[in-house]
């Protein structure tokens, strides 16, 4: 019984073999096919239609369940299954009717001047000249005007079931105008961090710069001696400009930092790691650098990313060291952040993490923590990017 299974299933093997052969041949085709129809569309009637998104498969053996699964090869098939029987049958009725309706118009008047001396037909009874010039007319008039009405319903047709089966879905098209939306308001968000921190760094922090120097230089005129509580008024209120300056600083630096702008993510990075209390190794992809940089929303993301990740090492893990990895990897930025420390970390509503996903899920970023109780902790997101 087993032998004979076997036997069975060598023997169906080549036809199994040759089925997704033919399979794989067909989804080319119909490719292929379905790009010459709409470019046909276009040409003779003026109509674009955009071609559905683009299905990437994976490059494992699942690629055949994936094919399965994909709506548009089966809108496509679905598409020439009705237009190839279609355009057969046409292919021999519309020549049919270019003879048969002419010559059913011609045959009266050929038959009326073959028999100059009748007056009437008969054709089961006897029938006057006005009727037979009456159908003459008619199937003349039906050939001339009938036939290129059909040809255009045919047409119109064939291009509003070439948009419905070949096209993008409503559903696709309006999933791309929320995403061209979404892009510009994260855009628009990411300009106005920008402005603010050059506001705050012209602007507010240049002012208390200089109030700070104004009240370093009069406690350098004012001594202890001469008024003691003077003294320690200008002390305090020299240090806390020195402190709001400082806190300038960090909020313009979790904003948009000038250093990403003119020098990228190495040096913006590099600094952020200088200051972790918490020894960092950092290390970042040159393809990320000089001309191949990413646009800034992307740079920014990174950077509030390692930035938030690295705060958070030093105030919550008790690490040891920590080690920060940013790549580029096909067509999206992947950063790795990986501590030594006691673990347990968990996006918390209203917590660092929670605010990085909402950054993230902004620009179809994706977010993944791995921090078991004792550690070690690692966060890894990938972004999109062109």
């Amino acid at each position: 019984m087993i032998l004979g299974l076997l036997i069975l299933a060598v023997c169906a093997l080549p036809f199994a073999l040759s089925g997704v052969l033919v399979f794989a041949l067909t989804i080319v085709a119909l490719k292929w096919m379905d790009r010459a129809a709409r470019a046909g569309i276009g040409f003779t009637g003026g109509i674009a239609i955009e071609g559905p998104e683009v299905t990437v498969y994976p490059t494992s053996w699942r690629k055949f369940v994936w094919c399965l699964r994909d709506i548009g090869l089966w809108k496509s098939l679905c598409y020439w299954l009705i237009r190839i029987p279609v355009s057969a049958v046409l292919l021999f009725l519309l020549p049919a009717l270019f003879v048969a309706l002419p010559v059913l118009a011609l045959a009266p008047v050929a038959w009326i001047v073959s028999n100059p001396v009748a007056d009437q037909l008969e054709i089961g009874e006897r029938v006057g000249y006005p009727f037979v010039a009456l159908v003459g007319f008619a199937s003349l008039v039906t050939f001339v005007a009938g036939v290129p009405l059909l040809l255009t319903a045919l047409a119109r047709l064939d291009w509003w079931s070439a948009a419905a089966l070949l096209g993008r879905s409503e559903s696709s098209r309006r999933v791309d105008e929320l995403t061209v939306s979404r892009a510009r308001v994260v855009d628009a968000a990411d300009a106005e961090r920008r402005r603010i921190e050059r506001d705050l760094h012209d602007g507010a922090q240049q002012r208390l710069v200089s109030v700070a120097m104004s009240l370093g230089q009069a406690k350098s005129r004012v001594s202890a001696s001469e008024d003691a509580v003077l003294k320690e008024l200008l002390d305090d209120a020299h240090r806390e400009a020195k402190n709001a300056i400082g806190e300038i600083r960090t909020l313009t630096r979790g904003l948009h930092p000038p250093i990403l702008t003119d020098r990228g993510l190495d040096a913006a990075l590099s600094s952020v790691a200088a200051l972790c209390t918490v020894p960092v190794t950092f290390r970042i992809d040159p393809a990320l650098s000089g001309d191949r940089r990413p646009d800034a929303t992307v740079e920014s993301t990174v950077y509030f990313v390692v930035s938030e990740a690295l705060t958070n090492v030093s105030k919550h893990a008790k690490a040891d060291h920590v080690r920060v990895d940013v790549s580029r990897v096909e067509s999206a930025v992947r950063v790795t952040v990986v501590d030594d420390g006691c673990g347990g970390a968990h996006p918390a509503p209203g917590g660092g993490l929670a605010g990085l996903e909402d950054r993230l899920s902004g620009i179809d970023g994706t977010l993944s923590i791995t921090s078991p109780s004792g550690g070690p902790t690692r966060l890894e997101v990938s972004i999109p990017c062109e």
